[in-house]
C-alpha cells in the first residue's frame, strides 16, 4: 500500500524506531513499514569499544539500494567510548518502504539508537 496522506492520518506513534548493535558492513537499522510514513527525531551512535571506529549513514528511498548515492555521514570516525548525534538525518521524513542503513567498519562495536514518529 502507498504511503498515507498526511493530511489523513489517524494514528500518529512517537517510538523507538531502532535500538541495536550493528554487526561489521551495511546494516539496515529501520523501515518505515507498508502504509505508513515516519520523521526522525534523533539518531544516536555510540561507540562501545576501545577503538575508533568509522561509520557511515544513508537515507534510502523505497527500493533503493546501499550503494553510496545515499549517504548523508561517509567515513565518520567515531572516537573509542564516544558518542555522536546525527543531526543530518534529524527531521527527515520517510515514505513507506523507504529505509536507514548505517555501515560500521567494525563488528559488535557501535549501538545505534533511532527515535522518531510514525504516522498511518
Amino acid at each position: 500500500m502507498a504511503t498515507p496522506n498526511l493530511m489523513a492520518v489517524t494514528t500518529v506513534t512517537p517510538k523507538i524506531l531502532s535500538s541495536s548493535q550493528l554487526a561489521s558492513g551495511d546494516n539496515t537499522v529501520y523501515t518505515v513499514p507498508a502504509s505508513k510514513a515516519a520523521r526522525i527525531a534523533g539518531l544516536t551512535l555510540c561507540n562501545t569499544s576501545a577503538a575508533p571506529v568509522v561509520v557511515s549513514v544513508a537515507v534510502i528511498p523505497s527500493g533503493g539500494a546501499v550503494d553510496g548515492t545515499h549517504r548523508v555521514v561517509s567515513g565518520y570516525s567515531l572516537a573509542a567510548g564516544d558518542s555522536t548525534s546525527v543531526s543530518e538525518v534529524a527531521g527527515a521524513w520517510l515514505g513507506a518502504g523507504d529505509f536507514l542503513s548505517i555501515n560500521a567498519g567494525a563488528a559488535s562495536a557501535v549501538d545505534v539508537v533511532a527515535t522518531g514518529i510514525e504516522f498511518a
